[in-house]
Formats: structure tokens, C-alpha cells, sequence
């Protein structure tokens, strides 16, 4: 693989625009595997809580279902959004267009989604010990489901910051403080 890559270093000095090219196609491939790599966490994140919807319909407790499986609908179509996302990624991604400040702001994004689906993890994985209550575990879920939502929000976020960039925008505006 190091060789290929010598070998692509070299070719792009020889033709112009051709390392922008490649550094192009390599920024689009890292963000198809991140966005799949955060997919699949969300996927993973679901389990816990098919555990515990298990648990609710085997003890008899039917009617506590609801909240648990409507937490599992957002989270399905938050991992979908992320998985199957194709929005201005061609423009985004052109050389001539993006800047340093841009791909940073792009990052942060990224950071942040990472850190939101952790804490969805985190939450999915403790419902269990919270559901000995109807309430306990209405309170948790209804958590889980802002916790989904507010992640929803950041991608949409990230999607928006993505389209308005322009070939002058050079800002890098810090986006969480």
C-alpha cells in the first residue's frame, strides 16, 4: 500500500491538479467510513434495548413497551440518515473550494457525533437497570429518545454547514463554544 502511495505522490507531482484529486477522493472515502463506522454503532446501540423490550413482553409487562420501542424507530432512522447520507459531498469535497477552516469545522462536527453516539451507547446500555418502574423506565427511554434527537440535530447541522460552503467561505467559526 506505501508503494501505491509513493507511486500516486510521485504521479501527482508530475500532473497538475493530480494530488488534489487524490486528496479529494481520500477526504470523501474517510467520510463514507466514518459515517458507516457511526451507522454501525448505532445499529449495535439497539441491541440493549431489543434486551430489554424482551424482558418487558416476557415478564407481562406489554403496556411498557411503547417508549422503549419508540426509541428504537429513532435510532433506526438516525443510523439510516448517517449511513445513507449523499448530499453536497462533490462540492464540498472539490479542491478548489475547501480550506483549512472548513475541513476543521467539518471535524468538530465529526467529534461531536462521536461523542453523541457514545452517550447513546452509554444510555442504551444502562435502560436495563433502570426498568425495574414503569416510570424509571419511561424517564430513561424518553432520555435515550433526546439524546437520539439532539444527535439527529447535530448531523443535521453538519449537513447544513456542509452545503453553505462556498469557494470564499474561509470563517472556520467555532461551532460548540
Amino acid at each position: 500500500m506505501s508503494d501505491l502511495r509513493n507511486w500516486l505522490e510521485r504521479l501527482g507531482d508530475k500532473i497538475p491538479g493530480y494530488s488534489g484529486y487524490v486528496a479529494k477522493e481520500r477526504r470523501r472515502d474517510v467520510d463514507k467510513m466514518h459515517r458507516e463506522h457511526l451507522a454501525d454503532r448505532l445499529r449495535a446501540t439497539k441491541q440493549p434495548l431489543t434486551e430489554v423490550m424482551r424482558e418487558l413482553s416476557s415478564s407481562g409487562r406489554l403496556f411498557e413497551v411503547g417508549p422503549v420501542d419508540r426509541v428504537l424507530k429513532k435510532i433506526d432512522q438516525v443510523e439510516n440518515r448517517v449511513r445513507f447520507a449523499s448530499y453536497g459531498y462533490a462540492g464540498f469535497f472539490d479542491v478548489a473550494k475547501i480550506e483549512e477552516p472548513q475541513l476543521e469545522r467539518i471535524y468538530r462536527f465529526d467529534l461531536s457525533l462521536v461523542e453523541k453516539v457514545e452517550g447513546l451507547e452509554r444510555q442504551a446500555r444502562e435502560l436495563a437497570g433502570k426498568s425495574s418502574t414503569a416510570d424509571g423506565l419511561k424517564a430513561a427511554a424518553a432520555e435515550i429518545e433526546e439524546a437520539a434527537d439532539d444527535l439527529n440535530r447535530t448531523f443535521d447541522e453538519r449537513y447544513r454547514a456542509i452545503e453553505t460552503f462556498g469557494p470564499d467561505d474561509q470563517q472556520g467559526r467555532p461551532m460548540f463554544g
